[in-house]
Formats: structure tokens, sequence, C-alpha cells
């Protein structure tokens, strides 16, 4: 009996020893392998697309597709009115109508329904029936609001001032045309649903 206990001990201890381990080095490699592929792309992604532009740069690119005659894409021309507006402090009649918004062919009914980018601006001058608004981002865009006609009918109506204000144009259309102050055109009424 004791001599079957000490075999099943040395089956067992055999089977239990355990081998020495080596060292494991694969993750150390497949981290620096992976590390050195991404590096690779990366320098790869660099060399093929080009630095991006300045904004400034971009401008000029645009101004001189302008003025060769090219139909700039809606995208294009409200990247033009912006970065003018920004870098070179300057809105053009056809940039009012790109930047500011609103659909000028069926205008809001009231002030409270002006998007967020208009914030009212306080004037004495202004009575209960007429509010004036300018555009938060584009501080030169101005619209104004009346309740009432010239008469003190109601007729609820909106002004666009013209940014680059002169004798005789002093706003713009529903087409973003200048037009004289107190013109017909200067008015942009409202559609009243009955």
């Amino acid at each position: 009996m004791l001599t079957q206990e000490k075999q099943q001990t040395k089956q067992k201890s055999f089977f239990e020893t355990e081998k020495p381990q080596k060292p494991f080095i694969f993750p150390k490699i497949s981290i620096l392998i992976g590390f050195l592929l991404l590096l690779g792309i990366g320098f790869a992604i660099y060399a093929v697309f080009p630095e991006p532009k300045s904004q400034e740069d971009e401008l000029t690119d645009l101004i001189t597709r302008i003025e060769s005659g090219e139909d700039l894409p809606n995208g294009e021309w409200k990247d033009y009115c912006h970065l003018m507006a920004v870098l070179r402090d300057s809105i053009s009649p056809q940039c009012v109508c790109v930047l500011d918004g609103i659909n000028w062919d069926n205008p809001p009914r009231s002030p409270e329904r002006l998007p967020e980018v208009w914030e009212l601006i306080v004037d004495e001058r202004d009575q209960g029936n007429r509010f004036r608004f300018k555009h938060k981002t584009y501080t030169r865009i101005v619209i104004g609001f009346d309740a009432t006609d010239s008469k003190g009918d109601e007729r609820p109506h909106w002004h666009r001032e013209n940014p680059n204000k002169k004798k005789g144009q002093e706003y713009l259309d529903q087409d973003c045309n200048p037009v004289r102050s107190k013109s017909n055109p200067s008015h942009i009424y409202v559609r009243i649903r009955k």
C-alpha cells in the first residue's frame, strides 16, 4: 500500500511540476510595431493632405474667383460673405441677403418669430409698435419692424437697413437691391392670413 502511494505521489508530482517560464516578449514587440505603424500613417496623411489655408488666403482666392466672373455655389458665397464681414468689416447688399437668415419672400409676422441671432436695439425714437434689431454676429446688419403704416393703419412690415448707406440707398428691398428711404420697395410687408 505504501508503494502505491509513493507511485501516485510521483505521478502527481511529475504532472504537477511546472515548466520554467520563458520571458513573454510578444506584447512589447506588438506595441512597438503598432506605434511605428501609427506614426507612419500619420506622416503619410501629413504628406498627402496640404496644409489648410488661412482665412485671409481663402478670402483672397474667393475674391479672385468672383472678379473673374465665376458664379460661386451658395456655400462658398456664404463663406465669402462671412470672411468679408469678419476680416474686412465689409458687408455688401448681396451678403446681407446671405447672412441675415430670413426668407424675405415670406418674412416673419412678428418680431417674436425672428431667429435667435437677432437682438433688440433699444432706441428712444422707437415707439410701442416699432422695433429695431441687429444681427448678433454681423452687427452692421440691422432690420426694423413696424406694426402700422405711415397712415396709422395696422399693416406689419419690415425695413432692411443698407449697411453701405448712401443718399437714395438707405434701405434694401426684399431682393437685396438698394432703395430709397420711404419708398414702396423699402417696405417688406408681412403676408397676413385671413
